[in-house]
């Protein structure tokens, strides 16, 4: 769907401001996606400041973001900034539909009409307040009444304003579902010149989702790299818009985080594909124990599809083999892997090893062994570390 409609402009994509606001707010947005939630695309500066897509059993949609910033902390968006709507009395049925076809909300709701069904919200997003009247439209579209004077205009002017784009008359109805897509978030810190807010929320994001503890040093190396990614994905014109060149030069997904935050993708994917729920916080445990004491590439990936194999001989078999047994074989691996948690020694595949040995051992003399094998033996010692290190 993006691919298929020329955006409004581009010239941001040529003239983006390093870490402006606009970038700030992309990146938490990016951030989203670890949490597997149904985000699993950011596009930054096109069609709008930066595009969600949202994924789910019936398909995709699409989020549109403006972010815009102001220096008066107390002043308030009015209905004319924000939708050229005349307030005086005088002039309320005078109105001028160029004034709102052309407003911040005016052009957004362009998105409703080019992407129909395809857009699932519209979101004006800033460091201030609305006014009172902008709020009291706000929620009286939302509630559905539309009862307000302004709303009233809204949709008795909509096929008007919007009737080169709409080609036809638009109902009532499909009017008032396009005007219930506007959604404000207001006040927003971390688009605060003067806040910090916006380094300690992306650090408690990265942490939540990969069980990275960020030091000083590090959190700012991987902030500055996921900034520069942002800028990266909003620069250049995208002269020949397709489905490729949009996904290369426009989009963050998941792979683009992986490689911000140094965790393997391969490993990551390996649990996933295995139906792990916390891939990436996963992957990154696996990957920083075995990274300190060098482990290569491989080692990690090895590790991860034992992990991911023994979770699924556990579903697989949690029906078919009685729990006291399958809770046997769990305290076996606990017990066996204790003294090496408790002195929390460095661990790597061959301090490992004789312990995935002796767990074999006992296994088998409480008869309790099945089909297990070495590979599923080392993964359940991985899913019992990240258990503990979660």
């Amino acid at each position: 769907m993006l691919h298929q409609h020329k955006p409004r402009e581009q010239n941001g994509r040529d003239a983006f401001g390093r870490f402006r606001a606009q970038a700030r707010s992309a990146a938490i947005a990016s951030l989203s996606i670890l949490e597997r939630n149904g985000i699993d695309r950011v596009y930054c500066d096109l069609h709008d400041d930066f595009v969600v897509r949202e994924v789910n059993e019936n398909g995709f949609g699409y989020i549109f973001y403006q972010v815009k910033t102001n220096g008066k902390q107390n002043h308030n968006w009015t209905l004319n900034e924000l939708f050229g709507l005349l307030t005086q009395k005088g002039k309320i049925n005078s109105q001028n539909e160029s004034n709102i076809k052309n407003s911040f909300l005016g052009k957004m709701l362009l998105h409703t009409i080019m992407f129909d069904n395809y857009c699932n919200a519209i979101v004006f997003q800033t460091n201030i307040n609305n006014h009172d009247d902008v709020n009291s439209l706000h929620f009286d579209i939302l509630s559905g009444k539309f009862e307000n004077k302004f709303s009233d205009i809204l949709v008795s002017k909509f096929n008007q304003i919007y009737s080169k784009e709409v080609g036809r008359d638009l109902s009532e109805e499909s009017i008032k579902e396009k005007l219930s897509k506007i959604k404000f978030e207001t006040d927003v810190q971390y688009l605060k010149l003067t806040d910090e807010t916006f380094e300690s929320l992306a650090r408690d994001k990265i942490y939540k989702f990969s069980e990275i503890d960020l030091h000083y040093n590090e959190s700012k190396e991987i902030l500055i790299k996921l900034l520069n990614l942002i800028e990266k994905k909003s620069s250049g014109i995208i002269h020949e818009l397709t489905i490729d060149s949009i996904e290369t030069k426009a989009a963050v997904s998941i792979d683009d985080l992986l490689s911000v935050m140094s965790i393997s993708k391969d490993a990551y994917d390996t649990l996933a594909a295995g139906g792990d729920n916390q891939a990436i916080k996963n992957a990154s445990i696996i990957q920083r124990l075995l990274t300190s004491v060098g482990a290569s590439s491989l080692q990690i990936e090895y590790c991860s599809r034992c992990k991911t194999n023994w979770d699924l001989w556990v579903r697989n078999n949690r029906h078919s083999i009685p729990e006291f047994d399958l809770q046997s074989v769990l305290i076996i691996i606990q017990s066996t892997l204790s003294s090496i948690i408790k002195n929390d020694t460095y661990l790597d595949i061959n301090k490992l090893r004789p312990l995935v040995v002796s767990a074999i051992k006992n296994l088998e003399a409480e008869e309790l062994l099945f089909d297990l094998d070495r590979d599923l033996i080392l993964g359940a010692f991985w899913a019992e570390i990240v258990r503990i290190k979660s």
